[in-house]
């Protein structure tokens, strides 16, 4: 019995080497049709279908091309396996953050400023990429962005006798006060889930506080208590406007919930908007842009790079990973990643169309824009356990000043753990 099980352990291995030989051989470089095979990397699951249709396009016109599609659910960890062992993909869609400013400082990427591709880019997009690192060169460029802002039902709005979207914070709480008075709820939060918790914090954040804050917290020169107390003041005053049971709602039942017309309002982004249509198709609904300060000029979208593309520098195949970029960013292409993934552009003259968004979009288009706070946060700092704590504290009825002032410290606790560990 052990020589038949010692047999099988054996032909496993040989089965499981060759296919690892195989995968080796057809993840880079020419496969036995003569073709040239490059990877497209993905960190979104969610783009794959889209992803697919358009490198059938390339595939068709670079026929001695073939793209291989990666979108794994662990995309950050792979990375970071494939940083470790010099193996990157060749072509990775990556988001503005932290595991990008990780390969980026790995110097794995190579610099693509020079491409003309890299041109068509919108210059605020850009920045936001080249913030995260302090070398010179493009080692990014932006494609597809995600805008923050407050999701609202225009039909709510008028039947509690709002005319227009508010400007202001102070319109802004005015109104939830009029919709509370109307019987209408005015926020859905979703804090069981707690990612959405940041929503609402780096839209209060970016508006706030300076961008160069973090430098000046990373070098321990400022602390989230000494320079955050309105933000977290603003943050929990919009619990108080939200369902009681913000702490135990989910995502999902929020968007049920919104696509019932049971709220008025969802502080969250555009990437929330196909979750609901699908409920209700007829929902009448927008975005507009939350207003943090009380002058209206001072006040941005949060927005950020929600794809951009990456070349390694291991890569054997530049030519034909600059091809596919070259593609993937044509205005034509573009459009159709913005469509179906209900996106905005990073790529000049690409607009987003949809109704859903209108109230924002001219905001965006324009660039008047700020990137998201936690983008610069350290990998290891969670703020959401600050925020859902924080979102408890208030939920069990502790007093607003002690609840901020016990906050902060915890990110501050937070932070310096994060830190320490980064260096």
């Amino acid at each position: 019995m052990k020589k038949i099980f010692k047999i099988i352990v054996a032909l496993a291995g040989v089965v499981i080497l060759a296919a690892v030989t195989i995968s080796m051989f057809i993840t880079s470089g020419p496969n036995t049709s003569g073709k040239t095979v490059i990877q497209l990397f993905s960190t979104k699951t969610e783009n794959a279908a889209t992803y697919k249709e358009l490198i059938k396009k390339f595939e068709k016109a670079n026929p001695t091309i073939k793209v291989q599609l990666s979108s794994p659910s662990n995309a950050a960890t792979v990375l970071k396996t494939d940083l470790a062992k010099n193996t990157l993909p060749d072509v990775m869609a990556v988001g503005g953050d932290t595991t990008f400013t990780s390969l980026q400082s790995s110097e794995g990427l190579r610099n693509l400023a020079n491409e003309s591709y890299a041109k068509k880019t919108l210059p605020a997009y850009r920045k936001m990429i080249t913030s995260l690192y302090s070398q010179k060169g493009l080692y990014a460029v932006p494609y597809a962005t995600n805008a923050s802002g407050i999701i609202y039902n225009k039909d709510l709005f008028k039947k509690a006798g709002i005319s227009t979207t508010p400007k202001t914070w102070n319109e802004l709480i005015a109104d939830a006060k009029l919709l509370k008075s109307k019987g209408i709820v005015p926020f859905e939060s979703a804090y069981k889930d707690t990612w959405t918790t940041m929503a609402v914090w780096n839209q209060i954040t970016s508006n706030s506080i300076p961008s160069s804050w973090i430098t000046k917290r990373l070098k321990n020169q400022t602390t989230f208590a000494a320079s955050h107390q309105q933000v977290m003041s603003k943050f929990l005053e919009i619990t108080s406007y939200s369902q009681s049971d913000y702490m135990g709602t989910s995502y999902n039942q929020a968007n049920i919930d919104f696509a019932k017309g049971k709220v008025a309002m969802i502080v969250n982004g555009n990437y929330e908007i196909p979750a609901f249509t699908p409920l209700n198709s007829k929902i009448n609904s927008d975005m507009f842009m939350m207003p943090i300060s009380n002058n209206p000029a001072d006040n941005k979208v949060t927005s950020g790079v929600d794809v951009a593309f990456a070349i390694a520098k291991v890569s054997t195949h530049v030519s034909a990973d600059n091809k596919l970029v070259a593609f993937l960013m044509e205005n034509k292409n573009a459009e159709i990643y913005n469509k179906e993934q209900f996106s905005f552009s990073a790529i000049k003259g690409v607009k987003q169309t949809s109704p859903l968004v209108a109230g924002i979009t001219d905001q965006v288009n324009k660039g008047n824009v700020i990137n998201y706070p936690d983008h610069y946060y350290p990998a290891a700092l969670d703020m959401t356990q600050v925020l859902t704590q924080a979102g408890l504290n208030a939920a069990n009825h502790m007093a607003l000043n002690t609840n901020i002032a016990k906050s902060l410290k915890h990110a501050d606790s937070l932070f310096n753990a994060a830190n320490v560990q980064e260096k």
